[in-house]
């Protein structure tokens, strides 16, 4: 039977979700809750697999290769909606909807050649380059589960499909010193200028930024503690506190007396919600008001003041171990991201081999 078991911290404990195929391949899920740790729940897990196996066919319905592309994708947004989060199953169903020419083809028909038919529609419709990656990154993640999960394909289709190179691309930008002064400055008289600070200051995501209440403030130890953040819920598709993106993702952020000045400064002007949240503003708004702003004034996205952060912290000397910590990333991932050499940091590189040599 195909299944697989994860879990979630709820009321206080661990709730068990065991995610299960049926004889039809459609993919259903029995839960239950209460367990004070994960090991608590490996009976039920055990004998609720033998249940299921008794009455669970052992391999997909043969007729499941005849399905088409239309057929499967819903079936993997019926899966990805136990287990992504409620924009990233949105974006995936709009990837799907751009390769619509494909609905009525045979999955297991469909062949590189195919795909690349409608990418090429894409470069000659205009599509910037980075958008037609986006859409291939999510139709590969697509073609992998067909291949690894249902076995009804032997070979991606999204394989080194080509797109010319994007000779505008540029590399996520991070400001200086100074320039972040301006830019901060030029904000002060905005209610936004706070999720922008934070930003800047702290590395957080935005989700994180709009999850934060002020009783995650630590104003004598200095630290932020960063444990959820404000999402669109599955459930009711409202704004509400959620879970954050994963393991790493939780941490206590060290913050300066400046930054406590700014954020007690901030509390004063301007008010809370029924939440106490810092920053009562939802993903939408941010969009629509800030983001047009910082590009205004810096060309740069709110996600690209955290980038800052992480670049400040890298050229001033913290290693990628204690900056990854920082920015709920693991270590692969920050020196990946950013392992660039800015100009700082080779300035910082020549006084030092100046002053050892």
């Amino acid at each position: 039977m195909d299944y697989n078991v994860t879990w979630r911290k709820k009321d206080k404990g661990w709730q068990c979700i065991i995610s299960y195929k049926d004889s039809t391949g459609k993919w259903k899920q029995k839960s239950k809750q209460g367990f004070k740790t994960q090991k608590d729940g490996k009976p039920y897990i055990d004998k609720t697999v033998k249940e299921l196996e008794s009455t669970v066919k052992n391999n997909i319905n043969i007729n499941d290769n005849e399905k088409t592309f239309e057929e499967v994708t819903k079936m993997y947004l019926e899966h990805s909606i136990l287990y992504k989060e409620y924009n990233t199953v949105e974006s995936y169903k709009n990837t799907f909807s751009k390769f619509s020419n494909l609905n009525d083809e045979k999955i297991k028909d469909i062949k590189k050649y195919d795909v690349q038919k409608v990418v090429d529609c894409f470069i000659k419709e205009g599509l910037k380059f980075s958008t037609i990656e986006t859409y291939l990154r999510r139709l590969n993640v697509f073609f992998k589960y067909v291949r690894d999960d249902l076995n009804l394909i032997v070979e991606l289709p999204t394989t080194n499909i080509k797109i010319p190179k994007d000779k505008d691309k540029v590399d996520k930008k991070a400001l200086n010193k100074k320039d972040l002064k301006i830019l901060l400055r030029s904000l002060k008289g905005s209610k936004f200028y706070i999720v922008a600070f934070i930003a800047a200051n702290t590395g957080m995501r935005l989700g994180e930024i709009l999850g934060l209440t002020w009783s995650d403030l630590d104003e004598i130890n200095l630290t932020l503690d960063v444990n959820k953040q404000w999402k669109i819920s599955k459930e009711n598709k409202k704004s509400s506190f959620g879970d954050l993106k994963g393991k790493n993702s939780y941490r206590i952020i060290p913050i300066s007396n400046n930054t406590l000045k700014e954020l007690k400064n901030y509390r004063k002007n301007y008010p809370t919600d029924i939440y106490n949240r810092i920053a009562p503003f939802n993903v939408a708004s941010i969009d629509k008001y800030l983001n047009p702003k910082l590009r205004e004034l810096a060309g740069i996205s709110i996600h690209e003041l955290r980038h800052t952060y992480a670049t400040t912290l890298i050229s001033n000397g913290v290693d990628f171990k204690t900056a990854a910590k920082l920015l709920g990333h693991d270590v692969k991932q920050t020196m990946k991201t950013y392992s660039h050499v800015n100009d700082d940091m080779m300035k910082k590189a020549t006084s030092i081999i100046e002053n050892v040599f």
